[in-house]
């Protein structure tokens, strides 16, 4: 195609939208100008014919720029075509994607129409492109039923098992009828685990992997000197796992990035016998979600057991409410927590009123060293967790900032906030064991009462006031 023919088209675009049928399928692969700002990683990943494919890639690598053409490009070819992006919130998903896309119907003239409230933007052929995030079950319910061209789940890292689930059960049928492509993308996580890892690792997952970094985006000519400064601003050398995984996009598993301590050997199936005491810890959200924990205590057991953790989505003040009257009920709480952040204080102040719930503010006050001492009990074993609780999905992923100064907010950590109020609450640390005594007749009943009576001798002499000396009291040896 000529210049002057590529220009003409753009201006026919330009003023009356999407090229007719005729002239559309003699030119579908033609330039498009959105291709010129695209460099050749970017391009390479779009061009691949691969119906499975993934980003792995470093910060500022130009990822989320790269899946925005990539969205408009599949709509443009295909009139009345169906493209989704997926991010891990529908907040997060709007705020990377949404506004992007408005900036390239500007910049490019596309003649979208953008619907707010939905999160659906309609191109001129009557194709649509879906922004919707994956951690609300209504939203993924959405998905069901059409056929999509093209699905772009972002920050693929951060998702736990779930993303098993929305691929293989939702997106991938979705995909059948046109012979959709899926696109994963995301940088690598501390664990070293999930779906994402192994899509990108393992060749038999059938992904088609593209990788580059930073320094390989041409937008950021000064990526190198910037890396240098942070390398030594961070007292890193070149092989540190967190600069590893976020600027050069490596898999390293490094265990101490993680947030919570959690190794597995914690799980429980069914709670003892016992008279329990219940304590409940609430992270409050509706944009973000609202989360329960539940713990057990009592004073013959050493454990704090983690009974359940339920996450639930776009709760009402009232609906939340509810369920902790619910949930008081089965358990008859001795303790409940919440975090009065923001509406929490509102929202906890209704409940106290109106349902005559006794929840009190969480401490959030030296959030990191109270996450030690909560790992601390991880690690020597005081905390046992409910095996299917979703705590544990959330432990197995959350990580630090680079900073370590607080949660990266790239993962979720709802459940975790709640465990943690939950056991600030809990007083398993109470518990002191039950010394019984064996019954006469009993092996070693005999040694029992000789100990007792040395320990009765011992308290006389030694137990009174230590000024005064023990002959003084009258004691006697025989």
């Amino acid at each position: 195609m000529s210049a002057s023919t590529r220009d003409l088209l753009r201006e026919y675009y330009k003023r009356f939208g999407e090229v007719p049928p005729a002239v559309h399928e003699e030119h579908r692969d033609r330039t498009y100008r959105w291709r010129e700002d695209l460099f050749d990683k970017q391009l390479a990943l779009i061009d691949d014919p691969a119906t499975f494919k993934a980003a792995l890639c470093s910060r500022r690598a130009g990822k989320t720029y790269t899946v925005s053409r990539y969205l408009i490009e599949a709509a443009v070819k295909n009139p009345d075509g169906i493209v989704v992006y997926i991010g891990l919130t529908r907040a997060a998903a709007k705020r990377l994607m949404w506004n992007e896309l408005k900036r390239a119907n500007r910049l490019y003239h596309l003649g979208v129409n953008f619907n707010n409230a939905e999160l659906i933007a309609t191109f001129p052929n009557h194709s649509q492109v879906i922004i919707t995030g994956a951690n609300d079950q209504a939203d993924v319910d959405k998905l069901r039923g059409p056929a999509y061209r093209l699905v772009a789940i972002d920050e693929c890292q951060s998702y736990g098992p779930f993303l098993n689930e929305l691929i293989e059960e939702v997106i991938e049928p979705a995909l059948i009828d046109h012979k959709g492509t899926l696109l994963l993308t995301g940088t690598p996580n501390a664990a070293c685990t999930g779906y994402f890892y192994a899509a990108t690792t393992d060749k038999n997952f059938g992904y088609a992997t593209h990788k580059w970094t930073i320094r390989e985006n041409p937008h950021i000519p000064h990526a190198t000197e910037y890396l240098e400064r942070k390398l030594k601003q961070k007292n890193w050398d070149i092989t540190n796992p967190i600069y590893q995984r976020e600027w050069c996009g490596k898999w390293i598993r490094s265990m101490d990035s993680l947030v919570y301590k959690f190794d597995g050997d914690n799980l429980f199936g069914e709670l003892p016998d016992g008279d329990w005491h219940y304590v409940l810890g609430i992270d409050l959200g509706y944009i973000d979600a609202t989360s329960f924990s539940i713990g057990a205590y009592c004073d013959t057991d050493p454990h704090l057991y983690v009974v359940e953790t339920p996450i639930y989505h776009k709760l009402i003040p009232s609906e939340i409410a509810e369920k902790v009257v619910a949930l008081d009920r089965h358990y008859d709480f001795r303790h409940m927590v919440a975090d009065t952040g923001g509406l929490g204080l509102s929202i906890t102040e209704e409940m106290r009123q109106r349902y005559g719930l006794p929840i009190k503010a969480a401490e959030k006050r030296n959030k990191a060293s109270y996450i030690e001492l909560l790992n601390d009990d991880l690690r020597t074993g005081k905390i046992k967790v409910s095996k299917d609780a979703p705590v544990l999905d959330e432990w197995a992923l959350l990580q630090w900032n680079e900073d370590r100064t607080k949660e990266d907010p790239r993962f979720e950590n709802h459940a975790s906030d709640a465990t943690l109020y939950m056991w600030r609450e809990a007083r398993h640390f109470l518990w002191e064991e039950l010394i019984t005594a064996p019954l006469p007749g009993e092996p070693g009943y005999m040694e029992w009462v000789e100990q007792q009576h040395i320990q009765a001798v011992e308290d006389r002499v030694f137990g009174g006031d230590d000024d005064e000396p023990w002959w003084s009291r009258g004691v006697r040896l025989n």
